[in-house]
């Protein structure tokens, strides 16, 4: 089985990763920036060479609007063009919860002076969206802890779960393989959540 993954959320570094189910891994990086665009498709296929993938897995964000955006059109377009399944998974899905015992918040960096937020609630509840920094305090008052993309600092008084490093393309293969396991739903939509995406243009 040969699965091609594209991590281009992220406001930091985009990265590529194939998996060959007889070789491993293969892995590339990029610079977010304007020109990911034009490098992606030519280094995938310097990749894979003649081989054509069974799987595409793509992160559907929340995260960096043109990245989620360019990530999608191309793992959608080779997909199209390979006849290969496309599955996408939440950049939520990348931290796992700490503890079912507590309200905890995931935050997500989503620059602007602000986060993406997952709210976990021991309720059951779940809410997902975008908030500024200086909200956070008044807009989850019964959260016991918090982690992510984030620092100790961001929420005063709330226990901070730390967390090492950031997940890539690599790491979104092995996630989306385990989520196929378990027989759940991996859509190849985007999840955007931003205030650009939010607000009709004329509000911005």
């Amino acid at each position: 089985m040969l699965i091609l993954a594209f991590e281009t959320a992220s406001y930091k570094e985009a990265s590529v990763a194939v998996w060959n189910s007889e070789g491993g891994f293969l892995t590339k990086a990029f610079p977010m920036g304007r020109d990911l665009s034009s490098q992606l498709v030519p280094e995938v296929k310097s990749m894979l060479g003649k081989e054509v993938p069974d799987l595409i897995v793509v992160d559907r964000g929340p995260g960096s609007f043109t990245g989620i955006r360019t990530g999608l059109a191309a793992a959608q377009g080779l997909a199209l063009g390979w006849g290969a399944k496309l599955v996408g998974v939440s950049r939520f899905d990348f931290y796992p919860r700490d503890t079912k015992d507590e309200n905890e918040l995931l935050l997500l960096d989503a620059r602007a002076g602000g986060g993406f937020y997952y709210e976990y609630r021991t309720d059951g509840k779940k809410e997902a969206g975008f908030c500024k920094k200086e909200e956070l305090a008044q807009k989850f008052p019964d959260c016991s802890c918090y982690y992510g993309e984030c620092d100790e600092t961001t929420l005063p008084g709330k226990r901070f779960v730390s967390l090492d490093g950031e997940p890539d393309a690599k790491f979104l293969i092995a996630l989306a393989m385990e989520k196929m396991e378990n027989g759940e739903e991996l859509p190849a939509d985007a999840i955007y959540l931003h205030l650009r995406a939010l607000l009709p243009k004329n509000k911005l």
